[in-house]
């Protein structure tokens, strides 16, 4: 049997993106991901932006808790939680695909000469994607109860949290494995040129 068809889909995701990576698909993402964040999603994080707030949104911080979370929609009026909400479902979501993205095209080119023991390792920035999408949708939905009856479910409120702190726990990771990958990288491309 063939060994691809024996393989499950984050097999063949990983070997599509191992396949498909390289220098120039690296710069053309990276440039899909600032111009979005220039163009896009700095704007319409102005429309329920406050004036000398500190928290500018919620998904920024390192964890939250629910009194900061109250605080955060306290200071907000309906139509600047309205739009809050739509950045979160709409805007922010799509981010969180486009800084993926990107992110295992870098992982991939840096990760391609080993990638047969290292695996489906390129994949995990889609970690970070999914738990940001799912505090996205859980300060979604806060959102809107606070705006329906002005309180907020406590246990959607500690997900949003939990899922914020395990997003930044991954960026940390993706970080420190593109760290990593450049470091090998070179390492043997000294080791190549070494044995010329």
């Amino acid at each position: 049997m063939n060994p691809s068809r024996r393989s499950g889909p984050l097999s063949r995701a990983s070997r599509f993106f191992y396949e498909k990576s390289n220098l120039v698909t690296g710069l053309l993402a990276t440039s899909v991901f600032t111009g979005y964040l220039a163009l896009v999603l700095t704007g319409r994080g102005t429309t329920f932006a406050v004036a000398d707030s500190s928290v500018r949104s919620l998904g920024t911080s390192l964890g939250f808790g629910q009194a900061e979370i109250v605080a955060f929609l306290a200071e907000r009026s309906d139509q600047m939680i309205l739009a809050y909400i739509e950045f979160n479902q709409v805007w922010d979501t799509l981010f969180g695909l486009i800084y993926g993205a990107m992110y295992v095209v870098w992982v991939s080119v840096l990760y391609n000469p080993y990638s047969q023991k290292v695996g489906i390792l390129n994949l995990l920035p889609f970690g970070q994607v999914f738990f940001d999408w799912i505090e996205n949708f859980a300060l979604s939905a806060l959102s809107s109860q606070y705006l329906a009856d002005g309180t907020i479910s406590s246990s959607i409120a500690l997900l949003a949290s939990t899922s914020s702190a395990i997003k930044w726990g991954f960026s940390l990771l993706v970080y420190a494995l593109i760290l990593v990958g450049i470091v090998m990288r070179i390492a043997r491309a000294v080791k190549l040129r070494s044995q010329r």
